[in-house]
């Protein structure tokens, strides 16, 4: 086929969500761009800058389906070469990607920065590698495949262990992604998360099916970042994803959502002094009617703000760490009272170690609804009863959820299914009793003893086999005294 590039004509293949080419190529090409790029800077700068360039490579290529009518020409990504440096600088070049607008939903990026020591030779190094690659980044005969497998390939870079350990605890797996959202079953809801990072959560609702998606993160990178992965998921999504300090009051925050999902800092403490822990104070007495026992934990903060923000049927899905069910600080362990109490914790899901990328510890699900429940249903992935079953795959520290495992889950939660050495209903007087641990060990048989007990054999089967085995040895005996006796004659 011939299609327009910027003022040329060329003949190109194109490379849609269907086709092999696609997704392993555009892995390659932004692994490989941003590896060339860390001799000037690291390589997170280096991914985000090469996600800033996919997206005005895509939106270059795609300007009259996407209906841009603002776009000149002259600084398409098949022009720039020619133009950089002589028709207008790389500063004016991010701005006017920065700042398109067009007929379906483009992201506000006028606050894209970014901090290069030669924008000119990164935009020029960029389109070099694109094509080299030969992808195209157009559309096929399904509206926005090329889009979606964008988002996927995105989702999966962000989240790879290849990337240094700060930056991957900051990032949820494309597997838990998936898991959260399906749980939450966000089809025709708004979603929140009010600590979106690259975004991953809200851009697998959208391409689930979310009405709309409002994120908010504290780092202005971040949120630069969440908008093109939330571009790339559903092109036609209302989204809003600003800068804004979810340990602050603040208006930009949606009032009440359908659903929130949010992956906590974990480890973060509340910070004394600045104002976070009288934030959290009316924050929890907003959510549980009452005023919190002391407590250091920001995932406790972000618990209370959840259950604040949910619209009357609403639900919100955290993932948090595996201590959350169990520590004994006593304001942890005040706000799990309260949310069982309360009736608001549904569900409980211990995942195995691995499923944050980048660290072996291990994490959990916590599932929260406004309507009052009768109990905790607790399901423990990480239980010797499914190993081999093909819902997880572990190694080296990793570990991702199949889609198999995702389908199985879901389906198990959706219907409470209590199942032995794996998950269990503990009735929500039965849950608060003691520390109110919320682990499924200390609710649930850990050990079949039921197998065992039907595995036992008689004392007279014991002593069967034992005199079977002492005429073997009597008769072994016998037949090596023989042979010495032959020996020693034919010795003689």
């Amino acid at each position: 086929m011939h299609k327009k590039l910027g003022f040329k004509f060329a003949s190109i293949t194109v490379s849609t969500a269907d086709g092999d080419s696609l997704a392993p190529k555009l892995a390659n090409l932004l692994w490989d761009y941003a590896g060339k790029m860390r001799s000037s800077v690291d390589m997170v700068k280096a991914f985000d800058f090469a996600t800033f360039m996919l997206y005005c490579s895509y939106v270059s290529r795609n300007a009259e389906d996407l209906g841009i009518v603002d776009l000149d020409m002259e600084y398409s990504i098949d022009e720039v070469k020619e133009n950089l440096g002589n028709k207008y600088v790389a500063g004016d070049f991010i701005q006017k990607y920065a700042a398109l607008k067009a007929g379906c939903n483009l992201p506000d990026l006028s606050k894209a920065s970014f901090d290069m020591p030669d924008l000119s030779k990164a935009i020029v190094a960029w389109c070099d590698a694109l094509n080299s690659s030969g992808l195209s980044l157009m559309e096929g005969d399904d509206t926005f495949s090329a889009a979606k497998t964008i988002q996927d390939v995105l989702m999966e870079v962000a989240s790879s262990d290849r990337w240094p350990g700060s930056y991957r605890a900051t990032s949820s797996s494309r597997s838990i992604s998936e898991l959260v959202v399906k749980l939450a079953d966000v089809e025709g809801k708004s979603v929140l998360d009010f600590a979106c990072g690259d975004g991953v959560f809200l851009s697998c609702a959208e391409a689930n099916g979310a009405a709309s998606v409002f994120g908010r993160d504290i780092d202005p990178a971040a949120v630069v970042r969440s908008k093109i992965f939330c571009f790339f998921a559903n092109p036609t999504c209302p989204v809003d994803v600003r800068t804004a300090d979810a340990l602050q009051p603040d208006a930009s925050f949606p009032g009440v959502a359908d659903r929130i999902l949010v992956a906590p800092p974990m480890g973060m403490q509340l910070r004394e002094g600045e104002g976070d822990t009288l934030y959290f104070a009316q924050t929890y007495q907003a959510a549980l009617g009452e005023l919190p026992a002391y407590s250091r934990h920001v995932e406790d903060f972000f618990v209370a703000k959840a259950l604040a923000s949910l619209d009357v049927e609403g639900m919100a899905v955290l993932h948090v760490s595996a201590s959350f069910l169990f520590h004994q600080q006593k304001g942890r362990q005040a706000l799990r009272r309260a949310l069982v109490e309360g009736g608001y914790i549904r569900t409980v899901i211990e995942l195995p170690g691995g499923c944050i990328p980048g660290t072996s510890v291990k994490s959990a699900l916590l599932v929260l609804g406004k309507d009052k429940g009768d109990g905790v249903f607790i399901v423990d992935l990480d239980s010797k009863e499914l190993a081999g079953k093909g819902y997880v795959n572990k190694g080296r520290g990793k570990c991702e959820i199949t889609d198999e495992g995702i389908e199985w889950l879901v389906g198990v939660v959706k219907i409470r299914e209590e199942i032995d050495m794996v998950s269990t209903f503990v009735p929500s007087d039965e849950a608060l009793e003691g520390d109110c641990n919320l682990c499924y060990s200390a609710h649930g048989a850990v050990y079949d003893f039921a197998s065992a007990l039907e595995a036992r054999r008689s004392a007279a089967e014991i002593q069967n086999e034992a005199n079977e085995a002492h005429g073997i040895i009597n008769e072994l005996s016998e037949q090596i005294g023989s042979i010495l006796a032959a020996l020693e004659k034919r010795g003689e």
